[in-house]
C-alpha cells in the first residue's frame, strides 16, 4: 500500500507491506514499512519480493522485501531520478523483466528490473502529460499510453517509428487505458482495449478497426482515473473522481454493469485484483475495501 502525506509545507510518502489485505490500512498491523521523501503516485510488484514505485518528485525506486524468520525488512535497491516531473503511472511488462513509467514531463521510460537502468527513453511521447499506461498481456514490446493531448498511442518498440495513434479526442480527453485479455487468452481479445475518458465514459476499441468505438458505456459522471483488467478476461474495474467503484463485463460488442459500490467517502485512487473474484480498492478517505465480485 502506497500513501502520501502533507506535513507543514512538505509532502512525504510511505510504503506498507501486509501479508493479509484485510489488515490494511492499519499501519500497526503491517509486516514492514518504508518511508520515502515524496508522495507515492503508483507502484507495482515485479515479483514476490521486489516492488517498483513512482514518486511525485519524479523518482523511480526499486524496493526489496525480505520476510525472514528474524523479521521482515524492506530496503531500497536503487532510487533513480530520471523523470523531470511527477511519475503518474507504473506498469510491469508481461515478462516481468522490464517496467514502464509515465510522467507529467510527457515522457515514457522503460526500465530493466534487474539493473534498475533505463533501457528505452521515449522523450516527448505525448505533447502533454502522460495519464495512463498499459503493458500488453502477452507481448513485452507492445504497450498503450494515453495523454492529456487527447491521444492514445500504440507503441511497438521493434519498429523504427514505434508510436501509432489508435484513438484521438481533443474534447473528451483520455484519462486511462487498458488492454483486455490475459496472457493465455485468444489473440483476438489481445487486440481490444478500453479507454477511460474525462466525461466518465468508457470506449471499447480494437487495434484492427480504428474508425469508431465498438461500444461505449457511461461509467461515472466525472473524469475516470484508473481501469484495472480482471485476470479473468472480459471484466474490468473502474474508478474516477468519485466515491464509486464499478466492475463491468465486456463482450465483443457491449459493456454491461456487473457490480457497483459506493462505500468510499472520497475519491477512489487505487484498484488491484487479488484474484478473479476479489477486488481491493483504496482512496483519499484513508480506507482499503475488499469487494467480492
Amino acid at each position: 500500500m502506497g500513501s502520501s502525506s502533507l506535513t507543514g509545507r512538505y509532502w512525504g510518502g510511505s510504503i506498507w507491506y501486509y501479508d493479509d489485505v484485510a489488515l490494511a490500512p492499519h499501519v500497526e498491523k503491517c509486516l514492514v514499512g518504508y518511508e520515502v521523501g515524496s508522495g507515492v503516485a503508483d507502484g507495482a510488484f515485479v515479483d514476490d519480493s521486489t516492488i517498483i514505485i513512482g514518486q511525485d518528485c519524479g523518482s523511480v525506486e526499486f524496493l526489496s522485501i525480505s520476510t525472514e524468520s528474524t523479521g521482515a525488512m524492506m530496503t531500497s535497491m536503487c532510487r533513480v531520478e530520471e523523470h523531470l516531473d511527477a511519475v503518474i503511472c507504473v506498469q510491469v511488462t508481461c515478462n516481468r523483466k522490464t517496467a514502464l513509467t509515465g510522467s507529467t514531463d510527457m515522457s515514457i521510460r522503460m526500465w530493466d528490473c534487474q539493473t534498475s537502468n533505463v533501457v528505452r527513453l521515449l522523450s516527448l511521447a505525448h505533447s502533454q502529460q502522460v495519464t495512463g499506461l498499459s503493458a500488453h498481456p502477452s507481448d513485452d514490446q507492445l504497450f498503450l499510453s494515453s495523454g492529456m493531448d487527447g491521444n492514445v498511442l500504440l507503441w511497438d518498440l521493434r519498429c523504427q517509428k514505434p508510436a501509432s495513434c489508435v484513438y484521438r479526442d481533443w474534447e473528451d480527453k483520455p484519462e486511462c487505458v487498458t488492454w483486455l485479455g490475459s496472457a493465455d487468452s485468444s489473440s483476438a481479445t489481445g487486440e481490444q482495449f478500453l479507454v477511460g475518458l474525462q466525461s466518465g465514459a468508457l470506449a471499447l476499441r480494437n487495434t484492427k478497426s480504428l474508425n469508431c468505438s465498438i461500444a461505449s458505456f457511461q461509467a461515472l459522471n466525472r473524469p475516470l482515473y484508473r481501469i484495472a483488467a480482471n485476470p479473468k478476461p472480459g471484466q474490468v474495474a473502474v474508478c474516477g473522481n468519485d466515491t464509486k467503484v464499478l466492475v463491468v463485463d465486456i463482450t465483443n460488442e457491449s459493456i454491461d454493469l456487473r457490480y457497483e459500490d459506493d462505500r468510499h467517502s472520497d475519491f477512489v485512487r487505487g484498484l488491484s485484483w487479488r484474484d478473479s473474484e476479489c477486488l481491493v480498492t483504496c482512496g483519499w478517505d484513508k480506507t482499503v475495501l475488499i469487494h467480492q465480485i
